[in-house]
Parts: structure tokens; C-alpha cells; sequence
């Protein structure tokens, strides 16, 4: 059995009310909790005298919201909201006490209400004395969903609210921390703890602020941002340890308050027949590593840019996505070559006929041209600086190999960018 209160503009008024009769108890909507009355029968009584209590409890607390208890929580919805007072719906007996509620107080779209007026449909009742049988064919899912809250056949089991949940420690220290290991010592205690915490409420984060309250200096923040969101403890305080090894607070800690940012967790279907890749979380331990070893400016993520400029990227500290978790099967194609860039391209002395290079000389490719097939000419970014400009061939040499080549008009240089395979 359920019990739904209905008052507007006393939600939390009504949630207190019902979590002092149960811990389950929905918030429906504004105005409108739901709560399971099971086991209170041994208690206080049966349905009449437990909505009595409800009833006693509410007027001591000022409040004047309708209550209705029923076999299930639609149909207990449906009662509070649309009968004032106190409402009964015996189990067995929801379409007759349910049937008199007009449909303009049930809800459901404007396209099914539109059809149930066309139909001279206007209350619960008359859906009710609908015939079952094609019903879902012409009203489909949620008509036959109204249907089966007309006899009060709609089971459910309550949308719970998550527990309130902080993710944020903070810890004074007896005497001001001079070394990182005492500090990260401080610092995987509070991690553990807001870690065990995301994992009860299946949460994961991705982000971390470490806020340290120093000795006669300001306080030092750093913050760390995921691509991948994660809830171990491990690589999270290895983060946290590179991280401070390459930006060590100024002056003695006395306070340390760490601080999470949920989030929710990475989720990954794997094949039955695909190997499992690298985890992510190892991902960003490692690249971390990287950073400290040869400087922040120099690691990261390549990241394509908006340009038609050929092999044009930037390094990015940070992606601003996470990572595709799992590639999609290719499906069959046709054979292609594969194509190896040198980098940087191999300056190269190319012999022309007019246009047609006939004879390619640089490091590592030598070679007469067997055929040949371009140019074809490209340029961009003309409106600034950095304006290029290329034209590029395919050329078959006689040492085996297939090359592209590309020189620049202006200056009239060749480059052999790259072989296919």
C-alpha cells in the first residue's frame, strides 16, 4: 500500500512528514510526495487508522494537504491530486473510485489527450469501458498505459531520491606539513573516504580541487580536470602526486580541503570477441608521468585543426571530449593503400618536363618517374600569416615505391611528403 500527499508550495513540509512514516518516499512532482505504508499495519493499524495518523501528524506540522492511500502509487497520485480530503481506494475497487477524475487532470501528451477528445472521451471511467482488444494499435504505448491507470492495474516501484551526498573534506593539520609524503598521506585518507563515498552512490568524477591553506602565504588551489570520468583511488592520488611534485605548494600546510566533482561513471559494453584495450584511467597516469619528465607544454593530445592545410594539429593538455570508449565495427571496404608520412618531409631534387616531374633525387628515394598523376592544387588561410599554398603529385619511381610529392609555387621547393603502401 501506498499514501501520496498533495499540497502545493509545501514540498518540504510534506517530505518530512513522510520520511517520519517511511524510508521510501518519491517526490512526484512539485507539491506531490508518495510513500510505501508496508509493515506499518503491526504498528499503528490498519489503512483507516494509519491515514489517520498521516492526518494527526500533518495538522500538528500546519498543513492542509489532501491524502490518498491506494494498492498502488499512480493510483494514490491520481486520488490526492484530484480529491480534497482524505481518500480511500480499496484494492480491486480503483475504477469505480478512480472513474469520476476528468482526463484533463491525468496526464499525458496533447496529442493523446486530442484523441481522447475527438473520441467524446472526458473522464477515467470512459477509458476504462474502452475495449481492450487493438487498443495499443490505435493509442499505442502510453494509451494503453492510461488504460491500465483507469483500473488501477499501473504497478511501479518508486523513483527514490538519491541521498544527499557532499563531496568535499576538509582537514586542519596539528602542526603546518612541510613535506609531500605527510601531505599526500593527509590527502589519500580524504581521497579514500570521497571515493568509497562515489562508489556507494554509483558516481564516478571528473574533476578534483585540492585547496591547500598555507602558513602566512595565501591559499593554493589546483585543479584537475579528467578526460575520463573515474572513482579509483589509485591513479586519482597518483594524479594528485604528479601534480603537486611539479607545482609544490609555497610554504607549510596547515589545512588541506579536497574536493569532487561527481559525475557519471564511464560505462563500456565489450565484445564477447574483442580483445579489451588499455583502461583510460592508465591513460592519464601515464601521460601525467610524461608531463613531469619533459614539461607541461611539451605532452598531450593531438587535436585536428579547422583547416584544409594537409597534417595540420595541435597538442591540447586537455581534450575537450572524452575519448571514443568503443569503435564501432568497420564494415568490409575495399582495399586501400595505406599511406606513411614522413616527418618532416624529405627535401628533394625533382627534374620536370614542363610540369611533369620525370626524375626524383632525395634521402633514402631515388629514382625516374614511371607515371605520374596531379597536380593538384590547394591553398588557404590566404587572409593571414600563415597563408600556404601547394601543388602535389603521385609519382611510381623505378626503385618500386609509389611517393607523393609537393612543391611550393612560390618558391618552387619539392618535398617527397610520404610513400604508400
Amino acid at each position: 500500500m501506498y499514501a501520496c500527499l498533495y499540497q502545493p508550495g509545501a514540498i518540504e513540509a510534506l517530505v518530512e512528514l513522510a520520511d517520519s512514516f517511511s524510508p521510501e518516499v518519491e517526490i512526484t512532482a512539485p507539491g506531490t510526495v508518495v510513500f510505501s505504508i508496508e509493515g506499518l499495519g503491526r504498528l499503528i493499524g490498519p489503512p483507516q487508522e494509519v491515514a489517520a495518523e498521516i492526518a494527526r501528524r500533518g495538522a500538528e506540522r500546519g498543513l492542509t494537504a489532501n491524502l490518498a492511500i491506494a494498492a498502488t502509487p499512480d493510483s494514490a497520485v491520481l486520488a490526492a491530486t484530484n480529491f480534497r480530503g482524505v481518500t480511500m481506494v480499496p484494492p480491486g475497487r480503483e475504477a469505480a473510485c478512480l472513474g469520476a477524475i476528468p482526463l484533463e487532470g491525468v496526464p499525458m501528451s496533447e496529442e493523446l489527450r486530442q484523441t481522447f477528445r475527438l473520441w467524446g472521451l472526458r473522464t477515467l471511467a470512459d477509458v476504462a469501458a474502452l475495449p481492450p482488444i487493438g487498443l495499443a494499435e490505435r493509442l499505442g504505448e502510453e494509451g494503453v498505459r492510461i488504460y491500465e491507470l483507469a483500473w488501477g492495474r499501473l504497478r511501479r516501484p518508486l523513483r527514490l531520491a538519491p541521498p544527499a551526498a557532499g563531496y568535499r573534506e576538509r582537514r586542519e593539520l596539528e602542526e603546518p606539513v612541510h613535506d609531500l609524503g605527510s601531505l599526500l598521506f593527509v590527502l589519500g585518507q580524504l581521497l579514500g573516504e570521497l571515493c568509497r563515498r562515489l562508489e556507494t552512490h554509483s558516481m564516478a568524477t571528473r574533476r578534483l580541487t585540492v585547496e591547500l591553506e598555507l602558513e602566512s602565504r595565501p591559499a593554493c588551489t589546483r585543479v584537475l580536470e579528467l578526460p575520463v570520468a573515474q572513482y579509483r583511488m589509485r591513479p586519482l592520488l597518483k594524479l594528485l602526486e604528479l601534480d603537486l611534485e611539479a607545482h609544490p605548494p609555497p610554504a607549510p600546510v596547515r589545512a588541506v580541503t579536497l574536493a569532487l566533482e561527481p559525475a557519471p561513471p564511464r560505462r563500456l559494453q565489450a565484445g564477447l570477441f574483442v580483445p579489451g584495450g588499455p583502461e583510460p584511467e592508465r591513460l592519464q597516469v601515464t601521460l601525467a608521468r610524461i608531463r613531469a619528465m619533459v614539461g607541461e607544454g611539451n605532452a598531450g593530445f593531438a587535436e585536428l585543426v579547422d583547416t584544409h592545410r594537409p597534417d595540420a594539429f595541435r597538442m591540447k593538455d586537455v581534450p575537450h571530449a572524452s575519448p571514443r570508449e568503443q569503435e564501432e565495427p568497420a564494415s568490409p571496404a575495399a582495399p586501400r593503400l595505406g599511406f606513411r608520412r614522413f616527418r618532416p618531409p624529405l627535401a628533394a631534387r625533382v627534374k620536370t618536363s614542363g610540369e611533369r616531374p620525370v626524375h626524383v633525387a632525395a634521402p633514402k628515394v631515388t629514382g625516374h618517374v614511371m607515371e605520374a598523376a596531379g597536380p593538384w592544387r590547394s591553398s588557404g588561410d590566404w587572409w593571414t600569416e600563415a597563408a600556404w599554398a601547394r601543388e602535389e603529385w603521385d609519382v611510381a619511381l623505378t626503385d618500386g615505391g609509389l611517393y607523393r610529392l609537393w612543391r611550393e609555387p612560390a618558391k618552387g621547393d619539392w618535398f617527397v611528403e610520404g610513400e604508400y603502401d
